[in-house]
């Protein structure tokens, strides 16, 4: 059986909302709250936390012991490259890449492109992120280690590096890419969940105190929530989401 490794890449040097992988809710920093989410995966067979060398991770390395996740550091810049060390220090066949700033990413989700890849067997990635349609912070990637590597190993453009699996992606011509589009009653690119600023952690930090103390609710929950408080789910509408350039319309 392949060894199916989620990666999380987290670092304290956000430009526009620094330390905000540390930043508590209820007492859990936010990543400890998507370490309790990936965990509720049925594939996941182990889960790596990718931060960088940088002193001022320090600390999310030793959150990670105290969890007893892996921690692996590498390169600040150059993240296709301390992901593959992350991915290679764990054995792993399956990639499976969870953003750092979508800490309420919901399993079931995650799970859905895991078993498409392995369902299908002839994919090099499988993720629901390449298209508007999901709410942002619900994006994930399963991918083979293997074509990874040698995405890695073709480019040395940093902007390209920087984007992890980017040039994995951008090159159907070397890799078969799919993107999972989601059901109807999920197709929510108006909704974001993902922590690029302040407005968007207050968002986070009323759903998960809301729905306190359970940590399995549903991405449906979510929007019944926001659904429900309109004005919340619209007061980060303005933030810029610097990604959106490498999604297809």
């Amino acid at each position: 059986m392949p060894h199916i490794t989620a990666i999380i890449c987290v670092r304290m040097g956000s430009e526009r909302f620094p330390g905000k992988t540390m930043k508590p809710i209820n007492g859990r920093p936010l990543l400890g709250i998507l370490i309790n989410r990936v965990k509720q995966s049925k594939h996941i067979n182990s889960i790596v936390v990718a931060t960088s060398i940088n002193d001022e991770n320090d600390i999310i390395e030793t959150f990670c012991a105290n969890e007893g996740v892996h921690c692996f550091r590498g390169s600040e810049d150059d993240v296709a490259g301390r992901m593959l060390g992350a991915l290679e220090s764990e054995g792993a066949d399956i990639g499976v890449e969870i953003y750092g700033d979508g800490p309420l990413n919901d399993p079931k989700i995650i799970d859905r492109c895991i078993e498409f890849y392995l369902e299908d067997g002839t994919c090099d990635l499988v993720g629901n992120d390449m298209k508007a349609g999901y709410p942002s912070g619900m994006y994930s990637e399963t991918f083979s280690v293997k074509a990874f590597k040698d995405s890695t190993e073709r480019t040395s453009d940093p902007a390209i590096r920087e984007h992890g699996t980017l040039y994995l992606r951008q090159h159907p011509d070397l890799y078969k890419t799919i993107n999972l589009e989601p059901p109807e009653e999920l197709n929510r690119p108006d909704i974001h969940l993902d922590v690029d600023t302040e407005h968007d952690f207050y968002i986070i930090e009323s759903i998960v105190k809301n729905l306190a103390p359970r940590n399995d609710f549903s991405l449906e929950e979510i929007l019944d929530y926001l659904d429900a408080n309109p004005l919340l789910a619209k007061s980060n509408l303005h933030v810029e989401r610097r990604w959106k350039q490498y999604q297809r319309t």
